[in-house]
This record gives structure tokens, sequence and C-alpha cells, in this order.
């Protein structure tokens, strides 16, 4: 690494901190024209001057709070220390946070003392009910809404320089004490944070507003509350869409890294770096990527590689079975090489709810184990996200893969999503062999809806929806199973499959792959050209 990092780094220094911040002039700049547009009589008293004046004194004191938060990423600099621009980056948003959050403060103590001592002077009646109003859209406009915005724009300025830094080799963002990042921004809170302030609040405040002229008789009055809630409205909506632009342009940023990291995997690329852009649930992401792409590289240094790719694909299965309230589940793979094409897994979500996967990637050897890889690490992704549905990481799987696979192979694949609360099963079956479904007595067959995934790079994904009652039992499985083979070339096939489930659906699920072994043994089934995966379900109580 360089010596002296303060040549590599200007483009982190508090003139470009400020620069990024350029959203809050011009939301200061709207408000202040909707509250001249407004023509509020208490409003209008203000000299024209110091009107025009209150602007560059709002400037001044949120500039002071962006350098009060930039202040620590200057010493590292004048430092010349990695780990302490890594600290200092990881408590920027904390920083932020306080330093905008005073500022907020402090402008809108100021606007209303300005106002107050303005309206004694010109003797206007200054109504308990205006006075109310008046702090109520003062206080979101400059102590909420701005602060937020610029608490926002800084994360994007983060994720940003972080991204430059570590093109330069300059930020790692492994340390240990990273791991523990704020509640500010995680991933998880980021949309209720959005929620309270452009819904939430704003509603409530509206609510009031309209409580307030409800309760008065006068029109005086009644229009000054009235233009308050013009003026709130106008920052609601303003601010609203500069605040939920700048956190899209962020997530995508970060998603977009940590696809390129993806792309790494997939192109096996193992010296790539992903950019540890925010300390989150996607920095934890990135962070797997790396240790994902160091092992990988590491790992594909040895001679004895086909071995250590068999720990790597294990490595992908799941270690433990799930604990899911009023559910037994268990899962069997089985490579007929070193490493193969089958897939299975269970994947808790926030919700919650419980992912179930198992698929099958045409062919074998590397480029299936490969794919494997790829996918796993897609579905791990996507289930982090908050609003990402079945059908959502199904349509980004499938493009994803036709984007990357070649020479004509696709992926098989039933994903379902189990709510134990309510015994939903949602699932989508992609040109997959058909799960049964033992279930009021009867066997039913969950068909595919769709062909294969990479096949097409549009396809038309169906989500169905099936209830679970006490002892229904579902058992899937790929092709290494049906397509086993006796000493006459015969294939096992669908109707054995059926058969056996038909006398074997009562058995725990952690009995069930071992039972279909025993039975395609006992049949004189012993020749298996390819995978065995199973992945069972049983609703116990």
């Amino acid at each position: 690494m360089p010596t002296h990092i303060e040549h590599h780094i200007h483009h982190i220094d508090i003139t470009q901190y400020l620069k990024s911040l350029w959203v809050i002039p011009v939301l200061i700049i709207f408000a202040q024209s909707v509250i001249r547009i407004t023509d509020n009589p208490l409003i209008t008293h203000i000299p024209t001057w110091l009107f025009f004046f209150n602007p560059i004194i709002f400037l001044a004191i949120f500039a002071a709070g962006a350098y009060w938060a930039h202040q620590p990423i200057r010493y590292a600099i004048m430092n010349n220390t990695h780990q302490s621009l890594e600290q200092a980056m990881a408590a920027l948003p904390m920083r932020a946070l306080k330093g905008f959050g005073i500022a907020g403060l402090v402008s809108v103590v100021f606007i209303l003392g300005i106002i107050f001592l303005t309206s004694l002077f010109n003797q206007h009646e200054f109504t308990p009910r205006m006075f109310v109003a008046l702090i109520m859209s003062v206080s979101f406009g400059l102590g909420i809404m701005i602060p937020t915005t610029a608490v926002a724009l800084t994360m994007a300025w983060m994720a940003k320089s972080r991204k430059r830094l570590s093109l330069q080799n300059l930020f790692i963002g492994d340390l240990e004490h990273l791991h523990s990042y704020p509640w500010l921004i995680r991933s998880a809170n980021r949309p209720w944070l959005i929620f309270g302030v452009t819904s939430l609040l704003p509603v409530s405040i509206l609510a009031l507003f309209t409580w307030l002229m409800l309760g008065s008789t006068d029109e005086a009055e009644q229009h000054f509350i009235l233009m308050q809630a013009i003026v709130l409205f106008c920052n609601l909506i303003f601010g609203g869409m500069a605040l939920i632009w700048i956190t899209s342009r962020t997530i995508h940023r970060i998603t977009r890294e940590l696809s390129t990291g993806l792309n790494f995997l997939r192109q096996g690329k193992f010296d790539g770096h992903v950019a540890v852009m925010i300390d989150d649930e996607m920095g934890e992401l990135a962070r797997g990527l790396n240790t994902a792409l160091a092992g990988l590289k590491e790992r594909d240094s040895l001679k004895d590689s086909l071995a250590i790719a068999s720990d790597i694909q294990k490595g992908l299965m799941p270690k433990d079975e799930p604990n899911i309230p009023h559910y037994a589940v268990a899962g069997f793979q089985q490579s007929c090489h070193a490493v193969g094409g089958d897939y299975f897994d269970y994947i808790k979500r926030h919700d919650n709810t419980t992912w179930l996967v198992i698929a099958d990637v045409a062919g074998k050897g590397y480029p299936a184990a490969l794919t494997v890889a790829n996918l796993q690490a897609m579905l791990h992704a996507l289930a982090n996200g908050e609003n990402i549905s079945l059908l959502d990481a199904a349509t980004y799987i499938n493009q994803s893969l036709y984007s990357s696979l070649q020479g004509g192979r696709f992926v098989t694949l039933f994903m379902a999503e189990l709510n134990h609360k309510n015994h939903e099963l949602q699932w989508i079956n992609a040109g997959h062999i058909p799960p049964l479904l033992w279930q009021q007595g009867s066997i039913h067959h969950l068909e595919a809806t769709s062909p294969p995934l990479g096949m097409l790079e549009s396809i038309n994904l169906s989500v169905e929806t099936t209830l679970l009652n006490m002892s229904d039992t579902l058992f899937a499985c790929t092709d290494g199973v049906t397509e086993a083979r006796d000493a006459g070339r015969e294939m096992f096939g669908d109707k054995n499959v059926t058969a056996w489930f038909q006398l074997r659906h009562q058995l725990d699920p952690a009995i069930l792959p071992s039972s279909m072994l025993a039975c395609l043994d006992e049949k004189g089934f012993h020749t298996r050209d390819d995978d065995i995966t199973m992945l069972c379900l049983k609703r116990n109580d």
C-alpha cells in the first residue's frame, strides 16, 4: 500500500463531500420559495432582505454539521493511516446523523425566533394555534426532512467513496468491529425510517392541522394554518422524492457491486474483489463474497483441486436442518462425481418464512458446480432483500442464468416459500420433476408450469399456493432418482417413485432419503450415472 495516502484520496476530502450534498441547498431554496408564494401574513412581515438571507444562514449551519461529521476522515488523511480511515468511514453515518440533527435543531430555533420577534415588532396577533402549526411545519422541513436527506446523501457519498478507495487498494472494509454496524444503516430498518419521514410524521402533522382548523373560527388563523399545511405538503413531495431517489441510487450502486462479485464467481475470476460499500447486511454479503473469492483462489492453486472443489460444493449445502415450528424438514445430496450439478437448500427469511429449494443443473463436473455456486449466492442475496417475492427471485435468477449459461445449458428448479404460521406453501416449478405431495389420502403432483431457467430470456412464471394440513408430506427429488438403472439398463421411473411414496409417506422426513436409496438397491437399480438429491417436508402438528 502507498506510504502517503493523502496523494491518492483527494476525492474524499471535505470539498468533495460538501459537493455531494448539493440537494440540501436545492431543498432549502425550494422551501423558502414555497413559503414566500403562500403569502402568509405573518411570514411576509419579515423584511425581504432577511428572508433571502435566511438560506445562507441555513446553509452555513448545515455546512458546519457536515464539516464536523467529516473531521475523522480529515484526520485519517493527515495521519496517513489506513485503519483510522476505515474506522472514520464506518463512523460517518452516525456522526452525520448527530451533526445534521443538531444543525436542523439550530435552524428551527433560529427561524422560529426570527418569525416570533418580527411578529412582535409588527404587533401581529400570534395565536397559540398559529404557533403550534408553525412549529410543526418548520420542524418537519428543517428539523427532519433536510437532516434525513443529508444523512442519505452522506451514505451515498460514503458508498461511492469506498468503491473508489477499494479500486486503489486503500479500503478493505474487513475490520472486525465493523460487523456490529449501527442500527441507522441496517437495510432492515431503512424502509421503516423512510416510512416514518415520508408517511407517518407528515400525515400525523396534517391531521393535527385539520384539528387546529376545525377548532378555530378566526379566518386569519385558519388561513395561516392552511398555508402551513401547503408548505409541509410541498416539502414532503419534493423532499420525499429526493430522499427516495438518493436511497434507490445507493441501493442500486451496492447491488451492482454485489452482482459484480457474483459475476466473478460465475466466470471463475477468483482474484476479483468486491468493494464493501456499506456496513450492513449487504456489506456482510460483500465480505462473504470476498472471503469466498479469496478461498476459491487459494484452493484453485492447490494440486488436489478436485477434492477441494468437492468440499466447497458440500459447503454450499445446508449443514443442519432448519427449526421450523410445526414442520420437519430433511435434505439429501449425493454426487456421482467429485462435484455435481444438484443443489438443495432451506433459507430463513427476515419475515420468518423459509425458502425450500431443489435444483438440477444440466451437465456435470466443474461447469455445473460453478453454476450451483452462482445459484446459491444469488438465492442467499435475494433472500436478504426486504421486498423480494418468490416470483421476483425466480425471474431474476432466470435472467441472470440466461446471460451467463452457454452451450444450451439450463437449470430445473423447484422453489417454495413456507409460512409456518398460516401453513401456506407458495411454490414455483420451472421444468423440474414434479414433487409429490401426500394430502388427504392421495398423492398430488406439483407439475411444472414453466420451462427450465436459463433457456429463454423471458418466461411466464406462475406462483401456486397449497395449504398444508396435518401429516401432509412433500417429497422432491432430482432425475438421479428416476433415471437410476438396473442391470438391463431400465430406468426406475416416475411410477416407481410414486408407488414407493404411497407406501412410505408416513415416515419421518429424515428417514425418507435412506428409505429411497434402500428401495433402489433392493430392486436392483445400482447404476447411478447422475447426482441424487432429495428434499422432504412434513407437517407434524
